[in-house]
């Protein structure tokens, strides 16, 4: 019993640094270090290792070890305070669990590239164009790693984005470099949806909109000011950085706080999107297009209470369906700037034709650790509590806990 908690504890507090994770986690954009003063070359090196132990309950002989380990290099050449070019790329090794069957190749060893792109951002637009980490705003139609383009403009309290671009299972976020799925054996290794094997088989475009109805225009910086958050591209470049893809957390924190001598109201919208989004490809792997329309409204309460929910919309051939959020939760930021959340989710899917299943390939919802619960196993219930402690190490506790409410009642 002691052997389990220590194991447990060493799980929970390296986790920032060590991650078993399905995705292919990495904070290297965040901690890039200039070659020399001034230099317009900046590097960083990372190294991961994921060991984990698998046991059964009912043959101990089936008890198995698992371990994967992988090192990324990047480089970042800045040819001036709004232009660069990043590359990241690296080795990955795994060692497969005892419990896959010996066909499906038990270990492996291969370099991958992560991301390559040119990026140009200013004070109210960023450019990226290559292979690189592309989401649409809180909504979870796409978190994956595109080879397209992707812009961001802000208008005031207005944000418009737009993606574009093709995935394949060569660089894809779940595909056969990042992803650690190989290390468990619970679903078959080479599980990466119906991802193309070459460019342009698989593709999507979406445009989403923003709207936050708190928007104040801020003062006006100072020229000393004007790129102080120039390397902001690269601490937020890494949308992996956000540990868990599931949802984002909904609420900035800075909102939340009350104002000095002004009471907030009970409730209040504290963001409003819109989504347009389309995948397409040939017909051997998108064999009908999908085009998905939506909103979400995020709720903002007193005591530092929030909520979002809001559906999207599946138009497709004979698939036709509607899936919706409920989240629950509140946020409590502490006088030493240590912060908690505790949240609560119910994810629900209405069929509009027979048997409808909801089917964005680049979701990569993955609400579980090991199972995939993904958008096809709604409903689905999710609640976590996660504190984050104050310091320039990011270290946080999470517990989370996900389960499927109608059969076959899969859980974490």
């Amino acid at each position: 019993m002691k052997t389990k908690v220590l194991i447990l504890v060493i799980v929970l507090f390296s986790s920032s640094f060590v991650n078993a994770q399905m995705e292919c986690r990495s904070t290297l954009g965040a901690h890039l270090s200039p070659l020399y003063k001034d230099a317009p070359l900046s590097w960083a090196v990372e190294g991961t290792v994921a060991p984990g132990l698998m046991t059964s309950p009912y043959d101990s002989a089936k008890n198995a070890t698992l371990n994967g380990g992988m090192f990324l290099v990047a480089l970042n050449y800045s040819f001036n305070k709004r232009t660069s070019f990043y590359v990241e790329g690296g080795y990955k090794n795994w060692t497969n669990s005892a419990l896959v069957s010996e066909k499906n190749n038990s270990k492996g060893r291969h370099l991958g590239m992560r991301q390559i792109f040119y990026s140009y951002s200013n004070e109210n637009t960023k450019i990226k164009i290559g292979l690189h980490e592309a989401r649409m705003g809180d909504f979870f139609l796409l978190d994956e790693r595109v080879l397209g383009a992707s812009f961001d403009k802000e208008i005031n309290a207005f944000k418009f984005g737009l993606r574009a671009g093709t995935v394949s299972k060569g660089f894809a976020r779940m595909g056969k470099f990042c992803s650690n799925r190989h290390l468990y054996g619970v679903i078959h290794p080479d599980y990466t949806e119906n991802i193309g094997e070459k460019i342009a088989q698989t593709n999507l475009s979406g445009l989403f909109i923003n709207w936050n109805p708190h928007y104040k225009k801020p003062k006006k910086q100072s020229n000393s000011d004007e790129f102080s958050d120039s390397d902001d591209e690269f601490s937020s470049n890494n949308d992996e950085f956000h540990e868990n893809h599931d949802f984002n957390e909904f609420t900035n924190d800075n909102e939340l706080k009350k104002v000095k001598g002004k009471k907030n109201p009970f409730v209040s919208i504290s963001n409003l999107g819109f989504i347009l989004y389309d995948e397409f490809g040939e017909q051997s792997y998108i064999p009908d297009n999908k085009l998905y329309t939506g909103a979400l409204v995020d709720f903002k309460f007193t005591k530092e209470f929030f909520l979002q929910t809001g559906p999207i919309y599946q138009n497709m051939k004979n698939n036709n369906a509607i899936v919706y959020i409920v989240k629950f939760g509140k946020s409590k930021v502490w006088n030493n700037a240590s912060q908690t959340k505790v949240s609560a989710a119910f994810i629900g899917k209405y069929n509009i034709d027979k048997d409808a299943i909801f089917q964005p390939l680049f979701s990569n919802l993955f609400l579980g650790e090991i199972m995939r619960m993904d958008v096809a196993d709604f409903p689905l219930w999710q609640a976590s509590i996660k504190h984050r402690f104050p310091g320039k190490l990011k270290f946080h506790i999470a517990i989370k806990s996900v389960a499927q409410i109608e059969n076959p009642h899969t859980n974490e």
